[in-house]
């Protein structure tokens, strides 16, 4: 499990490493050139939740950004999500990894069951025995 402080989130998070595609819904624009681009890159996921997720990116899209997201869950189920970026965390060098933490905006009732079913089974992997 997740060992943040976890009082001021509505969802309990856990940890995760899995493969996430992220598309850019909203065309971004190159500040040097000022050319329009898309956004289609593979990430990894570091941590979920039943409302959002934080994805590690070198490269991290702005906050109020919307993505699409297709999440590799282990045992091989992928679930597809619009998100959107809450806020980002801007990589420090060796110290720090650069990502996103996005909230779910949008995903079908069979994605957000899929979501729903896996943490439940990590919930009760993690959870200690009696």
């Amino acid at each position: 499990m997740s060992s943040g402080d976890s009082s001021n989130r509505r969802f309990e998070r856990i940890d995760l490493r899995a493969r996430v595609q992220v598309s850019s819904i909203d065309p971004e624009r190159d500040p040097r050139t000022g050319a329009t681009s898309y956004r289609d890159t593979d990430e990894l996921c570091a941590t979920l939740s039943r409302g959002g997720a934080f994805i590690h990116s070198a490269d991290p899209p702005a906050p109020g950004r919307r993505l699409l997201l297709q999440l590799h869950l282990p045992g091989g189920e992928s679930v597809e999500a619009v998100a959107r970026v809450a806020w980002t965390r801007v990589p420090l060098g060796a110290t720090r990894e650069g990502g996103v933490g996005v909230e779910f905006v949008a995903a079908s009732g069979e994605a957000q069951g899929a979501i729903d079913r896996f943490l439940a089974s990590a919930r009760a992997t993690a959870a200690p025995e009696s």
